[in-house]
């Protein structure tokens, strides 16, 4: 939703929290690594089983019990969901039309113009990585089939680069049609038309996955000891991080996410930083400091109810903002900030106890990605608690 509606017409407070937007190509990147890592350590190791079924199983766990709740009460409760009027324009209100709602509760009100972004409009995102879930068993069917013509572990994880390869040339070919078939503004991506149906779509946004399903190769290579790296290598990382994420951001904007192909320049800074993150170091005899912050209580706390949190925080800007609480202009900025952390903070506490947790005590543990020769490799822990918390 473009920031201008919510925040006023204050142009500095609108390019101010786009650059917050960033946080969402993150999310796809941490997608990409986190979900491709198990199945890329079975298929290096020569492990891998066609099984899927606790995958999907628990990917609809995660994401279907708190969204249909949280949409319901936003649409047909409270009324703060986002509604399209006659004329195109949009409007805080509850969702009459039983088609309009089946397409929200389906996450497919993104891929007709006349029905982009209604219901909870940040929900576009959760669309996209809905595919990258549906895709991924394909993907990894894909890679497996390129690893069994392989002759040793080198042919393997050249076959595992292939799926983020391909996501790669979705994504940069998607944006190339945003951009120049369907041209419009960078923030235009909201619009009831076929550009912001192609940019808010999974062919626009697939390389943004591609950069952390790389990392999950490198970190499964890592873990195995099959990668010596040099000493100074996390700093060098960051360092490259800096030199293509600050460019990329300055001239997207202030960082809006759109179909710009600095978007995955962004992409690409992100997995740099996360793999110096999580990338185990096998002659450390604990964790790094960034590894144990987010492994604190409170990050932890923070990624299990980041979800519901997500899916809370816009529908109760709008009808903060509706009912006249909210404050304008750059003084009102701050108060605004602790009045919606609050608010949807404690609606967050309370779906992910009495939603997603009831949920997901029901998922399945898929077969193991791992065999004996996990004794070869580090003790390092496989990824941050508040990452897997953010995923489970």
């Amino acid at each position: 939703m473009p920031n201008g509606e919510v925040l006023g017409r204050s142009h500095s407070l609108a390019n101010a929290v786009s650059t917050l937007s960033v946080g969402l190509t993150l999310f796809f990147t941490l997608s990409g690594f986190l979900l491709y890592r198990p199945f890329a350590a079975a298929i290096a190791r020569g492990t891998a089983r066609q099984t899927f079924s606790a995958y999907l199983q628990n990917r609809f766990l995660r994401i279907a019990p708190a969204y249909w709740v949280i949409l319901l009460v936003t649409a047909l409760v409270v009324g703060a969901a986002s509604v399209r009027t006659a004329s195109g324009g949009l409007e805080v209100g509850r969702i009459t039309d039983p088609l309009d709602l089946l397409q929200s509760a389906l996450l497919l009100q993104d891929y007709r113009p006349e029905t982009m972004i209604i219901g909870i409009g940040p929900a576009w995102s959760l669309a996209v990585e809905l595919v990258f879930y549906l895709a991924l068993p394909l993907l990894v069917l894909m890679a497996l089939g390129l690893a069994r013509r392989a002759v040793n572990r080198r042919g393997r994880i050249i076959a595992l680069l292939g799926p983020p390869a391909l996501l790669l040339v979705i994504g940069l070919t998607g944006k190339a049609v945003a951009a120049h078939v369907l041209p419009a503004d960078a923030l235009a991506g909201y619009n009831t038309d076929w550009h912001s149906v192609v940019e808010r779509s999974f062919w626009a946004q697939a390389d943004l996955f591609a950069f952390g399903m790389v990392v999950a190769v490198f970190h499964v290579e890592v873990r195995d000891g099959r990668i010596a790296l040099p000493a100074r290598w996390r700093a060098f990382a960051v360092l490259g991080a800096l030199l293509v994420f600050l460019p990329s951001a300055w001239t997207m904007q202030l960082g809006e996410h759109s179909y710009l192909v600095q978007n995955t320049g962004e992409a690409l800074a992100l997995a740099l930083v996360l793999a110096a993150i999580v990338v185990p170091d096998p002659a450390a005899t604990r964790p790094g400091w960034a590894l144990r912050v987010l492994e604190s209580p409170a990050f932890v706390a923070v990624g299990a109810a980041s979800y519901s949190l997500f899916l809370w925080h816009y529908p109760v800007i709008l009808w903060l903002r509706e009912h006249g609480l909210t404050a304008g202009g750059a003084s009102g900025l701050a108060l605004n900030f602790v009045l919606v952390a609050t608010v949807a903070g404690g609606l967050s506490a309370l779906t992910y106890r009495y939603v997603e947790r009831p949920a997901l005590r029901h998922k399945r543990r898929g077969r193991r990605a791992t065999t004996a020769d996990d004794s070869r490799v580090t003790s390092a822990p496989a990824e941050p608690l508040a990452l897997a918390a953010a995923r489970d």
